[in-house]
């Protein structure tokens, strides 16, 4: 039997790492060179356009001042220490001694300038409500636009990657300077990029010389795995994995992620789902242990809070949404729905109860037809429309229910930013159109909860009142899952997926 190494993570676990043995296949063109596929192929590099500062995180190419650890811990990376001196102002030692790529010296003038151009020039800047930097000899001194209590958090958002601003950046979309174990040395759109290590890296030049970063889809990573093509594929399709489960050659690492999918349910006043006891009987109605193994082929799993377990904000001590046939049909009667024409679809005033979930081409149908199966056992018709694209639904407002896969909760080491813009009031990501003046004064409790401690208690708050006010279905989250070539070592596969490359990896003998 194959070597599997799996473990499900919770906050204050270690992540598990793969120990190398034998193996028969291998990508390198040489000793110290591998191949790899992301669990996004993100186009550009540039960590202040859009999300591509993710790949350099990803890559190993780019550092933060502060980073997330493999046990969801915020510890320093370009910051050696930092302190809060107020509500407002944070001062953040540079880390010395640190050199780009280039051979430029990392100065705390650069970080202000890295930091201010993400801040002018990408789209997401103003979330990290910063409203003044300041240089003060080796510290740099950040004042946030009132009490933010996540802003240390928000410092380890990808895009917050600090480039070197003394160098020509109008190329750093394909060859950006940064501090990490590797450097870009060519970028082919769509197609592959080429890392080298650093010697210069703080933190000790990797072992491994070079890595080419392939483009290539999540169905078909299993196979480039089994071919030889590459020796480490990050997220993998879930369905692809029985194909290498007893190849002796391969190590699945698993960890619990931070991703969550859910079904949006649509608020809005007359939309029939703007009542909340009907949205409970959704919910309710919802066997989630089914729809995480439909989904995930025994790679997700379940989930009835707007949190992972292993992001840490308790989601245990939530009351969660829960399978509960009897208490959905009980909702369904509060709502004014019953059978009166005994057609085995619930009525109210003389109408059926029909609603659709909205699914774009091409994605997966098999979650949106388990859960038509499920409702229809408390008498909801459910329609499966299949579109080009949703947005447009989306940002209409014109729809029952959405497919919403895949939101990462915590892409800023803090969560408060996923249930601002998902949730509250004129958030980017509200598509539901949900209001809840009880869930905005968590929301500012949140703003001026410094401690760790108040802060959980928040969330655990905030999680409560979603799931009782139910605006989505949560059902499970996606298992950060990472195929590895059984003869590449020390490799750390983190709950957040943008984490991958580091400069501990090294080939067994």
């Amino acid at each position: 039997m194959k070597k599997r190494v799996i473990s499900l993570l919770f906050a204050g676990m270690m992540a598990c790492s793969v120990i190398g043995g034998s193996v028969t296949t291998f990508a390198a063109d040489d000793e110290s060179h591998i191949n790899l596929a992301l669990f996004t192929y993100i186009e550009g590099m540039d960590p202040a356009t859009d999300w591509c500062g993710w790949n350099l995180t990803r890559c190993g190419v780019g550092e933060t001042l502060v980073t997330v650890n493999e046990n969801m811990e915020l510890v320093g990376q370009l910051a050696d220490k930092w302190e809060q001196t107020d509500d407002t102002t944070y001062r953040f030692h540079i880390r010395q001694g640190v050199k780009f790529s280039n051979g430029t010296e990392l100065t705390p003038e650069i970080v202000k300038d890295s930091i201010q151009r993400s801040i002018d020039n990408n789209s997401r800047g103003s979330d990290l409500k910063i409203a003044d930097i300041q240089v003060d000899g080796e510290d740099v001194v950040f004042t946030t636009d009132g009490a933010y209590s996540a802003f240390v958090a928000q410092l380890t958002e990808p895009m917050t990657v600090i480039v070197d601003t003394t160098a020509d950046t109008s190329n750093y979309d394909t060859m950006p300077i940064c501090t990490g174990p590797y450097a870009v040395s060519e970028y082919v759109s769509e197609e592959k990029i080429e890392l080298v290590a650093n010697e210069n890296y703080w933190d000790g030049a990797p072992e491994i010389k070079s890595i080419t970063v392939k483009n290539i889809g999540s169905d078909t990573k299993a196979d480039a795995m089994l071919s030889g093509d590459i020796d480490l594929a990050q997220g993998p399709d879930a369905t692809s994995l029985s194909r290498v489960e007893n190849n002796d050659d391969i190590n699945i690492v698993q960890v619990t992620g931070t991703r969550e999918n859910d079904f949006e349910l649509n608020c809005r006043e007359g939309n029939p789902l703007s009542d909340k006891n009907l949205r409970l009987a959704l919910s309710y109605a919802v066997d989630r242990d089914v729809v995480a193994q439909v989904a995930g082929n025994g790679y997700s799993s379940p989930i009835g809070t707007a949190f992972p377990p292993s992001v840490g904000y308790d989601s245990e001590d939530v009351n969660g949404q829960t399978y509960d046939l009897d208490k959905a049909k009980e909702c369904l009667e509060e709502a004014g729905y019953s059978d009166t024409d005994g057609d085995g679809i619930v009525d109210k005033d003389g109408e059926n109860l029909t609603l659709t979930i909205s699914v774009s081409n091409g994605s997966s149908t098999a979650v949106s037809e388990t859960l038509q199966d499920m409702w229809k056992q408390i008498g909801v018709d459910v329609q499966i429309e299949m579109l080009e694209n949703v947005s447009d639904k989306r940002d209409s407002g014109d729809f029952d229910m959405l497919v919403s896969p895949n939101w990462q909760t915590v892409n800023a080491g803090d969560g408060q930013k996923y249930l601002m813009n998902r949730w509250a009031d004129g958030g980017s990501d509200n598509y539901s159109g949900y209001h809840s003046d009880e869930f905005e004064a968590v929301l500012d409790k949140l703003d001026d909860a410094f401690t760790q401690e108040d802060r959980v208690s928040a969330f655990v708050e905030a999680q409560q009142v979603l799931a009782d006010d139910a605006p989505a279905i949560w059902m499970y989250a996606n298992d950060n899952v990472t195929l590895v070539n059984s003869k590449l070592e020390n490799v750390t596969v983190f709950p957040i997926d943008y984490y991958l490359v580091t400069n501990k990896w090294t080939l067994a003998e």
